[in-house]
């Protein structure tokens, strides 16, 4: 029978919404953890090639999908005045899955998802999608590799406009990225595996292994949400062969951190400058909002393939899931809006990020990240204290879903090389500020080789 302590250790993460396995000292020997476990069906070979992949949207597959849009059941309308209060709201909700079905171009929008070079690989047993921008390299200059992990539900849409402005903002610099944005697996165009215990570790491990496969020994790597965790994981594992990491959802995890929040409601002053005290205390307002919009979090981490059945049959469940989501994660605010806020989004950008999840049928098997990470064996694991001496860059939007002051964030992150706090922005940062986006991260990967003195020897 587990202690009250731990109980209300795990109910605290489970809160917060991240969740254990973060990383041990020695990744071939993590309890639980084999790191070469083989995913796919039984009697298959690892066909190790790179191969050009391209999206390709169906017309049988548009057709039943337009039909299922056009003649979807009437919704029982919202109450008055209850804007996002009881989640999307069904007066508003009707304006984008109509444009999906009228006005949405699935020529054009299929001509943009594969506007940047895609791959497939197969890792494991399962195959691996990727965006690759391998660039030419002038003389002087060096190859930075950048790993680009997103989240849920998310996509590897996320960076698609970042990725332009990441390479056309290094012009100036001595250094051009060459960049790899993988779908995770179980998402978009990665394969996902009829086998238990595929979560975030494991998935740390798949693609640390696909940027050896590409040729790189060291690299660095950026991630959100879930990227943002399984960022994390890498760069316990693998602290030799990550150059530095990019964050825009730092997060520690240790028992130290929560802690020294959980004390520093006492005084605040204590953490973080006084203009930063209201995105963390009181406390209690951020419990409060953490528990009024994270059911969805325990839904999925408890029972996947039920909510996974009601958003594969319908795309307009599978779209109000998801823009209950996008919405609360965008802005606080949004809660009192009528719309959601959604509109701080083109359409083309939801709707294209819904096809990425749509199309491949992978809305349930993605949701399927939050049961097999955040779980005992998990936590079993014990490494959640592990820290890391990677030279990190974390980045503070004040719409974040968590923020961590400094001093928690250098319980796990020794080599805290800058914290960039924002006045704007929310938890889709590359989704809503590609360029402001890139300009971070390429600031980031200065700021960190100029702190690591790295030679052209080390890339």
């Amino acid at each position: 029978m587990r202690g009250v302590a731990d109980s209300l250790m795990m109910h605290s993460w489970l809160v917060l919404g991240f969740v254990a396995a973060v990383a041990g000292y020695d990744y071939t020997t993590v309890p639980g953890l084999n790191h070469d476990t083989w995913w796919g069906p039984e009697g298959k070979e690892e066909d190790t090639s790179i191969r050009p992949f391209q999206i390709k949207w169906e017309k049988a597959m548009i057709d039943d999908l337009v039909y299922r849009l056009e003649n979807r059941r009437e919704f029982v309308p919202s109450m008055d005045d209850t804007a996002y209060h009881y989640g999307v709201n069904t007066h508003t909700i009707g304006y984008w899955l109509d444009y999906w079905a009228r006005d949405y171009n699935f020529t054009a929008r299929e001509a943009y998802v594969n506007k940047h070079p895609q791959f497939i690989t197969n890792m494991q047993g399962l195959d691996v999608h990727f965006v690759r921008i391998v660039p030419e390299v002038p003389e002087g200059k060096r190859k930075i590799p950048l790993l680009l992990l997103h989240g849920f539900p998310g996509s590897f849409l996320e960076f698609h406009e970042a990725i332009d402005h990441l390479i056309a903002g290094v012009a100036d610099k001595d250094f051009v990225f060459e960049i790899v944005a993988p779908s995770l697996i179980g998402f978009g165009y990665s394969d996902y595996t009829n086998k238990q215990g595929l979560g975030g570790a494991e998935m740390a491990v798949i693609f640390k292994k696909l940027m050896n496969r590409l040729g790189h020994d060291k690299f660095f790597v950026q991630g959100g949400d879930w990227g943002a965790h399984i960022a994390d994981i890498m760069v316990v594992f693998f602290q030799e062969e990550i150059i530095g990491m990019h964050t825009n959802l730092g997060m520690a995890l240790t028992d130290k951190a929560f802690s020294m929040i959980s004390m520093g409601s006492l005084y605040p002053e204590a953490l973080m400058p006084n203009d930063l005290i209201g995105r963390l205390y009181p406390l209690k307002d951020t419990l409060q909002w953490l528990m009024r919009e994270f059911g969805y979090f325990h839904f999925q981490a408890t029972k996947p393939d039920t909510i996974g059945i009601c958003v594969t049959d319908t795309p307009s469940g599978m779209f109000a899931w998801f823009a209950q989501l996008i919405s609360m994660a965008s802005r606080r605010a949004n809660y009192d809006d009528p719309r959601g806020g959604l509109d701080l989004y083109t359409p083309e950008q939801l709707i294209d990020n819904a096809m990425i999840y749509w199309a491949p049928n992978k809305a349930s098997s993605a949701m399927r990240i939050y049961a097999e990470t955040v779980n005992w064996r998990n936590y079993d694991m014990g490494f959640i204290n592990e820290p890391s001496s990677v030279p990190i860059v974390v980045v503070q939007a004040p719409d974040e879903i968590y923020y961590m002051p400094p001093a928690a964030l250098n319980t796990k992150y020794t080599n805290l090389v800058a914290v960039d706090v924002l006045s704007e922005g929310g938890h889709f940062l590359a989704y809503e500020m590609p360029e402001q986006f890139a300009k971070l991260v390429i600031s980031a990967v200065e700021r960190i080789l100029n702190h690591k003195q790295c030679d052209k020897s080390e890339l």
